[in-house]
């Protein structure tokens, strides 16, 4: 259940914060996740390194790190297969198996 929450609210989420740093309140009005689920998911890609927050003229303001704008993903649409933090689930009809 939290999978699908973090892959599609967090693909999202990068899709908007592509082109710079963006306000969190604008960020929350443009993304369709409501109450804590946005904030579930800002946090699970703060943990991952993909996003950081910061506050600048005393406005919350969320960008990409350079991780994250290295992240392999097709436009929002999911992730590269064979790479990224959500690799495994279901892609063309094969798992990975270490």
């Amino acid at each position: 259940m939290f999978g699908r929450l973090i892959r599609f609210g967090g693909y999202q989420v990068l899709e908007a914060l592509k082109n710079g740093p963006v306000k969190i309140s604008q960020l929350r009005s443009s993304v369709p996740l409501y109450g804590s689920a946005f904030d579930f998911v800002l946090s699970q890609l703060m943990l991952a390194g993909l996003v950081r927050r910061f506050e600048k003229d005393g406005e919350e303001y969320a960008e990409l790190t350079d991780l994250g704008k290295r992240f392999p993903y097709y436009g929002g649409y999911g992730p590269d297969p064979g790479y990224g933090l959500f690799y495994g689930h279901h892609h063309h009809g094969h798992c990975r198996q270490w």
